[in-house]
Protein backbone atom coordinates (compact mmCIF):
# COMPACT_ATOMS: atom_id res chain seq x y z
CA UNK A 1 0.00 0.00 0.00
CA UNK A 2 2.82 2.23 1.18
CA UNK A 3 4.42 1.33 -2.45
CA UNK A 4 1.35 2.80 -4.61
CA UNK A 5 0.47 5.84 -2.37
CA UNK A 6 4.75 6.56 -3.33
CA UNK A 7 3.39 5.80 -6.95
CA UNK A 8 0.66 7.71 -6.85
CA UNK A 9 2.15 10.99 -5.33
CA UNK A 10 4.90 10.72 -8.25
CA UNK A 11 2.48 10.58 -10.86
CA UNK A 12 0.03 13.47 -8.92
CA UNK A 13 3.15 15.52 -9.14
CA UNK A 14 4.54 14.93 -12.76
CA UNK A 15 0.97 15.53 -14.11
CA UNK A 16 0.16 18.89 -11.61
CA UNK A 17 3.06 20.50 -13.60
CA UNK A 18 2.32 19.21 -16.95
CA UNK A 19 -1.11 20.26 -16.97
CA UNK A 20 -1.96 22.50 -13.86
CA UNK A 21 -4.46 20.19 -12.68
CA UNK A 22 -5.93 19.48 -8.80
CA UNK A 23 -5.86 15.86 -8.69
CA UNK A 24 -8.47 15.89 -6.07
CA UNK A 25 -11.76 16.25 -7.68
CA UNK A 26 -14.50 18.66 -6.33
CA UNK A 27 -18.06 19.28 -6.77
CA UNK A 28 -17.38 22.70 -7.76
CA UNK A 29 -15.73 21.70 -11.02
CA UNK A 30 -18.17 19.42 -11.92
CA UNK A 31 -21.13 21.60 -11.23
CA UNK A 32 -18.97 24.19 -13.37
CA UNK A 33 -19.34 21.59 -15.92
CA UNK A 34 -22.62 20.56 -16.32
CA UNK A 35 -24.13 23.95 -16.22
CA UNK A 36 -21.57 24.41 -19.39
CA UNK A 37 -23.04 21.38 -21.16
CA UNK A 38 -26.39 22.99 -20.02
CA UNK A 39 -27.46 19.51 -17.73
CA UNK A 40 -29.96 20.83 -15.21
CA UNK A 41 -30.57 17.47 -13.40
CA UNK A 42 -30.36 17.25 -9.57
CA UNK A 43 -30.42 13.29 -9.90
CA UNK A 44 -27.74 13.80 -12.26
CA UNK A 45 -25.34 15.71 -10.08
CA UNK A 46 -26.12 13.62 -7.17
CA UNK A 47 -24.69 11.31 -8.65
CA UNK A 48 -21.93 12.82 -9.69
CA UNK A 49 -20.89 13.94 -6.15
CA UNK A 50 -21.75 10.40 -5.16
CA UNK A 51 -19.07 8.78 -7.45
CA UNK A 52 -16.64 11.63 -6.91
CA UNK A 53 -16.73 10.94 -3.39
CA UNK A 54 -15.72 7.11 -3.90
CA UNK A 55 -12.99 7.97 -6.23
CA UNK A 56 -11.22 10.68 -3.81
CA UNK A 57 -11.33 8.08 -1.34
CA UNK A 58 -9.90 5.69 -3.58
CA UNK A 59 -6.23 5.24 -4.39
CA UNK A 60 -5.90 2.48 -6.92
CA UNK A 61 -9.12 4.12 -9.02
CA UNK A 62 -7.44 7.46 -8.87
CA UNK A 63 -4.33 6.67 -10.40
CA UNK A 64 -6.18 4.62 -12.94
CA UNK A 65 -8.31 7.47 -13.54
CA UNK A 66 -5.49 9.61 -14.18
CA UNK A 67 -3.49 8.11 -16.36
CA UNK A 68 -6.86 7.39 -18.87
CA UNK A 69 -7.01 11.02 -17.82
CA UNK A 70 -4.19 11.42 -19.95
CA UNK A 71 -4.87 9.32 -22.47
CA UNK A 72 -7.83 11.16 -23.38
CA UNK A 73 -6.59 14.54 -23.06
CA UNK A 74 -3.07 14.98 -22.73
CA UNK A 75 -1.36 11.90 -24.84
CA UNK A 76 -0.29 12.66 -28.51
CA UNK A 77 0.36 9.12 -29.74
CA UNK A 78 -3.11 7.46 -30.18
CA UNK A 79 -2.94 5.36 -27.23
CA UNK A 80 -7.21 6.67 -27.44
CA UNK A 81 -7.64 4.05 -30.23
CA UNK A 82 -6.96 1.09 -28.68
CA UNK A 83 -9.59 1.81 -25.82
CA UNK A 84 -12.38 1.78 -28.32
CA UNK A 85 -11.10 -2.15 -27.86
CA UNK A 86 -11.96 -1.99 -24.57
CA UNK A 87 -16.36 -2.64 -23.34
CA UNK A 88 -15.96 -3.39 -19.59
CA UNK A 89 -15.88 -0.26 -17.41
CA UNK A 90 -14.28 -2.93 -14.87
CA UNK A 91 -11.47 -3.90 -17.30
CA UNK A 92 -10.53 -0.34 -17.95
CA UNK A 93 -10.19 0.80 -14.48
CA UNK A 94 -8.56 -2.37 -13.30
CA UNK A 95 -10.99 -2.44 -10.68
CA UNK A 96 -14.57 -2.65 -9.44
CA UNK A 97 -16.04 1.22 -9.98
CA UNK A 98 -19.09 3.06 -9.66
CA UNK A 99 -20.19 3.06 -13.51
CA UNK A 100 -20.39 7.12 -13.39
CA UNK A 101 -16.77 7.23 -13.63
CA UNK A 102 -16.65 7.25 -17.08
CA UNK A 103 -19.60 10.28 -16.92
CA UNK A 104 -17.10 12.14 -14.68
CA UNK A 105 -13.85 11.73 -16.77
CA UNK A 106 -15.89 13.13 -19.86
CA UNK A 107 -16.70 16.23 -17.66
CA UNK A 108 -13.31 16.64 -16.66
CA UNK A 109 -12.61 17.79 -19.84
CA UNK A 110 -15.09 20.94 -20.24
CA UNK A 111 -11.79 23.27 -19.34
CA UNK A 112 -9.79 21.75 -22.02
CA UNK A 113 -13.32 22.65 -24.43
CA UNK A 114 -13.06 25.89 -23.48
CA UNK A 115 -9.56 26.61 -24.87
CA UNK A 116 -9.79 24.32 -27.72
CA UNK A 117 -12.65 26.10 -28.82
CA UNK A 118 -10.48 29.67 -28.68
CA UNK A 119 -7.41 27.59 -30.22
CA UNK A 120 -9.12 26.88 -33.35
CA UNK A 121 -11.65 29.88 -33.28
CA UNK A 122 -15.02 28.25 -33.57
CA UNK A 123 -17.86 30.21 -34.11
CA UNK A 124 -20.91 30.52 -32.35
CA UNK A 125 -22.35 27.53 -34.14
CA UNK A 126 -19.71 25.30 -34.51
CA UNK A 127 -19.13 25.88 -30.45
CA UNK A 128 -23.17 25.25 -29.64
CA UNK A 129 -22.72 21.94 -32.05
CA UNK A 130 -19.91 20.61 -29.93
CA UNK A 131 -21.56 21.52 -26.54
CA UNK A 132 -24.85 19.79 -27.83
CA UNK A 133 -23.22 16.90 -29.04
CA UNK A 134 -20.77 16.28 -25.77
CA UNK A 135 -24.33 16.71 -23.34
CA UNK A 136 -25.98 14.07 -25.88
CA UNK A 137 -22.31 11.86 -24.96
CA UNK A 138 -23.45 12.27 -21.11
CA UNK A 139 -26.92 11.93 -21.11
CA UNK A 140 -28.12 9.61 -24.18
CA UNK A 141 -27.02 6.23 -22.43
CA UNK A 142 -28.58 7.30 -18.56
CA UNK A 143 -31.78 9.06 -19.72
CA UNK A 144 -32.85 6.87 -22.96
CA UNK A 145 -30.92 3.11 -22.54
CA UNK A 146 -31.26 3.65 -18.84
CA UNK A 147 -28.06 2.74 -18.32
CA UNK A 148 -26.05 3.69 -14.78
CA UNK A 149 -23.10 5.19 -16.62
CA UNK A 150 -22.13 6.23 -20.12
CA UNK A 151 -20.57 3.92 -22.18
CA UNK A 152 -17.03 4.01 -22.93
CA UNK A 153 -17.10 4.01 -26.87
CA UNK A 154 -20.06 7.74 -25.05
CA UNK A 155 -16.79 9.00 -23.17
CA UNK A 156 -14.30 8.21 -26.22
CA UNK A 157 -16.65 9.82 -28.79
CA UNK A 158 -17.29 13.20 -26.38
CA UNK A 159 -13.09 13.46 -25.89
CA UNK A 160 -13.13 14.03 -29.80
CA UNK A 161 -15.53 16.94 -29.95
CA UNK A 162 -13.24 18.47 -26.61
CA UNK A 163 -10.36 17.97 -28.35
CA UNK A 164 -11.38 19.35 -31.49
CA UNK A 165 -11.00 16.18 -33.48
CA UNK A 166 -14.65 16.38 -35.18
CA UNK A 167 -16.28 19.57 -36.66
CA UNK A 168 -19.70 19.19 -37.80
CA UNK A 169 -21.27 20.50 -40.87
CA UNK A 170 -25.23 20.05 -41.59
CA UNK A 171 -25.80 16.82 -41.55
CA UNK A 172 -22.41 15.04 -41.54
CA UNK A 173 -19.09 15.24 -39.22
CA UNK A 174 -15.95 15.40 -40.42
CA UNK A 175 -12.52 14.11 -38.12
CA UNK A 176 -8.89 15.14 -39.32
CA UNK A 177 -6.77 11.58 -39.60
CA UNK A 178 -3.26 11.38 -39.74
CA UNK A 179 -3.84 7.64 -41.49
CA UNK A 180 -5.47 6.81 -44.14
CA UNK A 181 -7.28 3.24 -44.11
CA UNK A 182 -7.99 3.86 -48.03
CA UNK A 183 -4.35 4.03 -49.16
CA UNK A 184 -2.82 2.22 -45.75
CA UNK A 185 -0.62 5.58 -45.73
CA UNK A 186 0.62 7.79 -43.39
CA UNK A 187 -1.34 10.92 -45.08
CA UNK A 188 -3.54 13.79 -43.71
CA UNK A 189 -7.30 12.83 -44.90
CA UNK A 190 -10.71 13.32 -43.19
CA UNK A 191 -13.03 10.86 -42.16
CA UNK A 192 -16.97 11.19 -42.56
CA UNK A 193 -19.46 10.42 -39.49
CA UNK A 194 -22.79 10.27 -39.79
CA UNK A 195 -24.71 11.23 -36.30
CA UNK A 196 -27.90 8.83 -35.85
CA UNK A 197 -30.21 11.99 -34.56
CA UNK A 198 -31.83 12.60 -38.11
CA UNK A 199 -33.22 10.89 -41.27
CA UNK A 200 -29.92 10.06 -43.95
CA UNK A 201 -31.82 12.57 -46.65
CA UNK A 202 -29.65 12.68 -49.61
CA UNK A 203 -30.03 16.37 -50.53
CA UNK A 204 -28.73 17.48 -47.08
CA UNK A 205 -25.69 14.90 -47.24
CA UNK A 206 -24.70 16.46 -50.58
CA UNK A 207 -25.25 20.23 -48.91
CA UNK A 208 -23.14 19.26 -46.38
CA UNK A 209 -20.10 17.26 -48.36
CA UNK A 210 -20.11 20.64 -50.93
CA UNK A 211 -20.12 22.92 -47.67
CA UNK A 212 -17.88 20.86 -45.66
CA UNK A 213 -14.15 22.32 -47.42
CA UNK A 214 -14.21 26.11 -46.60
CA UNK A 215 -14.85 24.51 -42.61
CA UNK A 216 -12.01 22.17 -42.80
CA UNK A 217 -9.66 24.37 -44.56
CA UNK A 218 -10.82 27.19 -41.74
CA UNK A 219 -10.68 24.55 -38.93
CA UNK A 220 -8.12 21.74 -40.03
CA UNK A 221 -5.62 24.08 -42.45
CA UNK A 222 -6.16 21.35 -44.92
CA UNK A 223 -6.76 22.04 -48.54
CA UNK A 224 -8.60 19.70 -51.06
CA UNK A 225 -8.86 17.00 -48.22
CA UNK A 226 -9.21 13.58 -49.59
CA UNK A 227 -12.43 11.31 -48.00
CA UNK A 228 -13.47 8.38 -46.05
CA UNK A 229 -15.84 6.65 -44.38
CA UNK A 230 -16.04 3.11 -43.18
CA UNK A 231 -19.61 2.28 -41.10
CA UNK A 232 -22.54 -0.35 -41.48
CA UNK A 233 -24.35 2.27 -43.49
CA UNK A 234 -21.54 1.44 -46.58
CA UNK A 235 -22.26 -2.12 -45.93
CA UNK A 236 -22.59 -3.72 -49.43
CA UNK A 237 -24.87 -6.53 -47.82
CA UNK A 238 -26.75 -4.14 -46.55
CA UNK A 239 -27.03 -2.44 -49.97
CA UNK A 240 -27.89 -5.62 -51.47
CA UNK A 241 -31.48 -5.44 -49.12
CA UNK A 242 -32.48 -1.72 -50.08
CA UNK A 243 -33.65 -0.76 -53.74
CA UNK A 244 -32.03 2.46 -55.72
CA UNK A 245 -34.45 4.96 -54.02
CA UNK A 246 -33.42 4.22 -50.52
CA UNK A 247 -31.38 6.92 -49.05
CA UNK A 248 -29.03 4.41 -47.33
CA UNK A 249 -28.40 3.34 -50.74
CA UNK A 250 -27.81 6.50 -52.31
CA UNK A 251 -25.34 7.19 -49.55
CA UNK A 252 -23.37 4.24 -50.52
CA UNK A 253 -23.28 4.95 -54.04
CA UNK A 254 -21.34 7.95 -53.45
CA UNK A 255 -18.34 5.78 -52.42
CA UNK A 256 -16.22 3.14 -54.04
CA UNK A 257 -16.58 0.64 -50.96
CA UNK A 258 -14.16 -1.99 -49.81
CA UNK A 259 -15.37 -4.42 -47.32
CA UNK A 260 -14.06 -4.39 -44.25
CA UNK A 261 -14.93 -6.21 -40.80
CA UNK A 262 -17.98 -7.99 -39.24
CA UNK A 263 -19.91 -5.06 -37.76
CA UNK A 264 -22.74 -6.74 -36.03
CA UNK A 265 -22.43 -4.78 -32.90
CA UNK A 266 -22.76 -1.62 -34.61
CA UNK A 267 -25.86 -3.24 -36.62
CA UNK A 268 -27.41 -3.91 -33.05
CA UNK A 269 -26.43 -0.91 -31.98
CA UNK A 270 -27.50 1.78 -34.21
CA UNK A 271 -30.54 -0.30 -36.19
CA UNK A 272 -31.91 -2.06 -32.90
CA UNK A 273 -30.83 0.11 -30.31
CA UNK A 274 -29.29 -2.57 -28.66
CA UNK A 275 -26.20 -3.65 -27.67
CA UNK A 276 -26.02 -7.24 -27.69
CA UNK A 277 -28.39 -9.95 -29.06
CA UNK A 278 -28.64 -13.76 -28.07
CA UNK A 279 -31.24 -14.69 -30.57
CA UNK A 280 -31.53 -12.89 -33.65
CA UNK A 281 -35.32 -14.58 -33.66
CA UNK A 282 -36.29 -11.75 -31.03
CA UNK A 283 -34.85 -9.00 -32.80
CA UNK A 284 -37.82 -5.57 -33.39
CA UNK A 285 -39.11 -5.51 -36.59
CA UNK A 286 -40.69 -2.12 -36.26
CA UNK A 287 -39.27 -0.90 -39.53
CA UNK A 288 -38.50 -2.32 -43.29
CA UNK A 289 -34.81 -2.09 -42.37
CA UNK A 290 -34.77 -3.88 -39.00
CA UNK A 291 -37.01 -6.72 -41.03
CA UNK A 292 -34.98 -7.45 -43.75
CA UNK A 293 -31.59 -6.99 -41.46
CA UNK A 294 -33.43 -9.69 -38.93
CA UNK A 295 -34.21 -12.19 -41.89
CA UNK A 296 -31.06 -12.26 -43.25
CA UNK A 297 -29.04 -12.64 -39.88
CA UNK A 298 -31.77 -15.51 -38.81
CA UNK A 299 -30.24 -17.42 -42.08
CA UNK A 300 -27.33 -17.09 -41.12
CA UNK A 301 -25.96 -13.70 -43.28
CA UNK A 302 -23.01 -11.74 -42.03
CA UNK A 303 -22.79 -8.25 -42.47
CA UNK A 304 -19.73 -6.66 -43.41
CA UNK A 305 -18.78 -2.93 -42.39
CA UNK A 306 -17.87 -0.65 -45.76
CA UNK A 307 -14.75 0.73 -46.33
CA UNK A 308 -15.49 4.03 -49.36
CA UNK A 309 -13.80 6.57 -50.48
CA UNK A 310 -15.72 9.52 -51.75
CA UNK A 311 -16.33 9.18 -55.68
Amino acid sequence: MKCLKNTLIIYKFIYDIKVGLNMNINNNLIENSLKFYGINNRDYLDRCKKCINEINQNLEIQLEMYKIYNILYIDNTNKISQLWEIKNIEELFKNKVNPFITNILLLLGYEIHINNMKKYNLDDKQCAIHKKRVRECLTNDIYERKYEGIRISQMLWGTYFINVKLIEVGRLQYALNKYNPITQKEELCIKIHIPKDKNLDIYEVKKSLNKSKQYIFKYFKLNNPKYYCDSWLLSNQVRSMLDNSSNIAKFHDLFNVVEGKDCINNILNFVFNIDFCNEYKELDEKTSLQKKIKSFLIKGGIIKEGIGTLK
